[in-house]
């Protein structure tokens, strides 16, 4: 399986189980496999791999663990940084190429050709220092005027202070522009001395996706 290049698939068997392994991955490391079995397949093969990764370290993980590595290496979860209540296109979550126009026609070519020419907005990636208070995912995103721009699409804590992902309502915000979140819901109706205000937490934008060191090639992994 060392030798599948990314998003290559081969069809094997594991204990006799019909198993279709492809090389994807949804956490951003260099190397990822996905299993696809049968449902009753699972969990037997789910024993086999976790009893046969033992002795090398292999232990299971939940939804929070995958989607705190997703998140630090900006890979969009449908919902969030796709599609969802926004309506998030590819070319505005920072996956334009995914998208073949070369095509000469394919379902919705038409319509997305005129989302491109009116493209005003994009998600960011920005980052917390520690120490601050966590962010959750709908916060409103202001700039340094207070103004709001944007609203959090996803945003997990790590050792080294949050990383997460916004959605701006306009494009070609710079690395290092610093960005407030809200971390509550603005008041409604006429403010005056003495309203609560949302209290803000600061960071800044980063590149949109991780520096990748040299990646493994086939034949070195």
């Amino acid at each position: 399986m060392h030798a599948l290049r990314r998003t290559e698939f081969l069809e094997l068997s594991l204990q006799g189980k019909e198993v279709l392994c492809a090389r994807t991955g949804y956490t951003g490391e260099p190397i990822g496999y996905e299993l696809y079995v049968h449902p009753e397949d699972a969990p037997e093969l789910w024993e086999t791999i976790l009893d046969a990764g033992g002795p090398l370290g292999v232990l299971p993980c939940g939804l929070a663990a995958r989607d705190s590595l997703r998140t630090e290496a900006g890979l969009p979860l449908y919902g969030h940084e796709l599609a969802g209540e926004q309506e998030i296109l590819p070319h505005e979550a920072g996956f334009a190429p995914y998208v073949k126009l070369h095509k000469p026609f394919f379902i919705g070519r038409a319509a997305y050709l005129a989302a491109l020419r009116n493209w005003s907005r994009e998600i960011v990636r920005f980052q917390v220092k520690p120490g601050a208070r966590p962010i959750r995912a709908g916060a409103g995103v202001v700039d340094r005027t207070g103004r709001l721009i944007g609203r959090v699409t996803s945003c997990v804590s790590l050792e080294d202070g949050q990383v997460g992902m916004a959605l701006l309502w306009r494009r070609g915000t710079p690395v290092g522009t610093p960005l407030g979140f809200l971390l509550g819901e603005l008041p409604q109706g006429e403010t005056r001395i003495g309203t609560r205000l949302p209290l803000l937490v600061w960071g800044e934008v980063v590149p949109r996706f991780p520096k990748q060191e040299a990646l493994p090639r086939v034949g070195e992994e």
